[in-house]
Protein backbone atom coordinates (compact mmCIF):
# COMPACT_ATOMS: atom_id res chain seq x y z
CA UNK A 1 0.00 0.00 0.00
CA UNK A 2 0.87 3.18 -0.46
CA UNK A 3 0.16 6.66 0.53
CA UNK A 4 2.06 10.18 -0.11
CA UNK A 5 4.67 12.13 2.54
CA UNK A 6 3.29 15.69 2.29
CA UNK A 7 4.97 18.90 4.32
CA UNK A 8 3.56 20.31 7.24
CA UNK A 9 4.63 22.43 10.08
CA UNK A 10 7.78 21.16 11.70
CA UNK A 11 8.36 18.12 8.95
CA UNK A 12 6.33 16.17 7.33
CA UNK A 13 3.19 13.53 7.46
CA UNK A 14 1.92 10.33 6.29
CA UNK A 15 -1.67 9.33 5.79
CA UNK A 16 -2.22 5.94 7.20
CA UNK A 17 -5.12 4.45 5.74
CA UNK A 18 -7.73 3.26 8.65
CA UNK A 19 -6.91 -0.47 8.10
CA UNK A 20 -3.60 -0.36 8.28
CA UNK A 21 -4.42 2.02 11.55
CA UNK A 22 -6.60 -0.65 13.28
CA UNK A 23 -4.35 -3.66 12.75
CA UNK A 24 -1.26 -1.52 14.18
CA UNK A 25 -3.43 -0.45 17.16
CA UNK A 26 -3.09 3.31 16.01
CA UNK A 27 -5.96 5.83 17.02
CA UNK A 28 -6.32 9.31 16.13
CA UNK A 29 -4.13 11.18 19.24
CA UNK A 30 -2.19 8.82 20.30
CA UNK A 31 1.87 8.21 20.46
CA UNK A 32 3.28 6.83 17.70
CA UNK A 33 7.17 5.48 18.46
CA UNK A 34 9.31 6.29 15.39
CA UNK A 35 12.63 4.72 14.46
CA UNK A 36 14.84 3.76 11.06
CA UNK A 37 15.49 0.67 11.05
CA UNK A 38 17.92 -0.59 8.19
CA UNK A 39 16.84 2.39 6.39
CA UNK A 40 13.44 2.01 6.85
CA UNK A 41 10.83 4.10 8.52
CA UNK A 42 8.69 1.88 11.62
CA UNK A 43 6.13 3.61 13.37
CA UNK A 44 4.65 1.58 16.33
CA UNK A 45 1.54 2.41 18.47
CA UNK A 46 3.37 4.34 21.73
CA UNK A 47 2.49 4.99 24.70
CA UNK A 48 2.56 7.73 27.53
CA UNK A 49 5.81 7.34 29.43
CA UNK A 50 5.58 6.60 33.53
CA UNK A 51 6.15 9.36 36.06
CA UNK A 52 9.53 6.18 37.08
CA UNK A 53 10.99 6.38 33.15
CA UNK A 54 10.60 10.50 32.87
CA UNK A 55 12.68 11.01 36.22
CA UNK A 56 15.08 7.67 34.99
CA UNK A 57 15.98 10.06 32.26
CA UNK A 58 16.72 13.08 34.73
CA UNK A 59 20.69 13.55 34.60
CA UNK A 60 22.79 16.41 36.73
CA UNK A 61 23.46 18.33 33.17
CA UNK A 62 19.24 18.59 32.71
CA UNK A 63 18.29 19.46 36.04
CA UNK A 64 17.54 22.63 36.32
CA UNK A 65 18.10 24.69 39.82
CA UNK A 66 14.91 26.20 41.19
CA UNK A 67 13.14 29.25 40.08
CA UNK A 68 9.81 31.86 40.94
CA UNK A 69 8.05 33.40 38.82
CA UNK A 70 6.53 36.66 40.66
CA UNK A 71 5.90 37.62 43.95
CA UNK A 72 4.09 35.26 46.68
CA UNK A 73 0.42 34.97 46.49
CA UNK A 74 0.16 33.50 50.06
CA UNK A 75 2.21 32.19 53.19
CA UNK A 76 5.13 31.14 50.73
CA UNK A 77 8.53 31.57 51.83
CA UNK A 78 10.81 33.03 49.03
Amino acid sequence: MRSRVEKCSGGLSVVVPDSLAAEAGLREGDLAELEVAEGRLVVRAGRASTLAELLARVTPENLHSEWADGPPVGAELL
